[in-house]
């Protein structure tokens, strides 16, 4: 990505008027959120431009409180990063970013899963961790072309049931919640090839997780965990299953059916034995 300072007269020209000079109006409206004027040379802008229109935006750690309203004039962004900012509430104009796909508004202060976003249907990645979300709307269903999803860092303690629609989600991060339990409709995600569930609550997870046939990474660590499902020898996909730090003391003899298993972390557990059948040259064990 270029930035807005770099642009030379060749890129000015392939941007279209309106769009020059509301990208101006943008420039002006950051460099006043600082005290002391950037140079000419220096921006907090970030852009790429294709076929006469934004399509990339980076608006990272520009002490924004909230998203300017000249950005949704940006019809055709694909891409937006609104990292470290101050923003607490997403409007629902974000609906005119109908061909938006990636979208970060990682260390924010959001304290809801915003209602808006569930109508960015062409969304393929969302990533909103570090805020401070306590909730997730059963709307969040609707995200049906969504392939990466992080909310890690948040205060989540539940997911709603709904979650299971997001059948197109290959990774999903949620390590340092506090969640509690996990819905019987994440094991709908039959997409998954990855997911980080490390430093929450879990005390169990549902036995749908057995229809997690691709999923091949599965972090469990620092949770409250006593036992496993028998279903978890029906994840053939899985080779990393990281289990250190709960409660269990032991494990599924069905564990051993997971033929593609090559890491699996066991550290801090009370654990009295572990099946034989796992000790073997292709496993590590921690």
């Amino acid at each position: 990505m270029k930035n807005i300072r770099d642009l030379d007269f060749e890129g000015k020209e392939r941007l279209s008027s309106q769009e020059y000079y509301d990208l101006l109006e943008l420039d002006n409206l950051i460099s006043n959120n600082f005290e002391k004027k950037r140079d000419g040379n220096s921006s907090r802008i970030f852009l790429e431009i294709e076929g006469g229109n934004i399509k990339e935006l980076s608006l990272v750690s520009c002490r924004l409180s909230s998203i300017p309203l000249v950005v949704w004039k940006f019809s055709k962004l694909r891409e937006l990063d609104l990292d470290r900012n101050a923003i607490g509430i997403i409007p629902i104009a974000i609906e005119k970013l109908k061909f938006l796909e990636v979208l970060s508004i990682a260390g924010n202060r959001l304290r809801v899963f915003p209602e808006p976003l569930t109508k960015v249907t062409s969304l393929h990645s969302l990533n909103l961790a570090e805020n401070n979300i306590v909730s997730i709307p059963s709307s969040v269903g609707c995200l049906i072309n969504l392939h990466h999803l992080a909310l890690s860092s948040n205060r989540l303690k539940a997911l709603p049931e709904a979650i299971g629609e997001l059948k197109s989600l290959k990774t999903f991060y949620l390590k340092n919640n506090k969640l509690e339990k996990l819905p019987e409709g994440f094991g709908r995600l039959e997409g998954l090839t990855e997911t980080t569930l490390r430093n929450n609550r879990l005390k169990s997870i549902p036995e749908s997780v057995g229809n997690l046939k691709n999923l091949s990474y599965f972090c469990l660590s620092n949770n409250c965990l006593e036992q496993l499902p028998t279903t978890i020898g029906k994840m053939k996909s899985l080779g990393t299953l990281k289990l250190g730090g709960n409660k269990l003391k032991e494990l599924p003899s069905s564990i051993v059916e997971l033929k593609l298993l090559n890491q699996l972390q066991l550290k801090g557990n009370p654990l009295i034995s572990i099946p034989d059948a796992l000790i073997k040259d292709s496993i590590t064990i921690i």
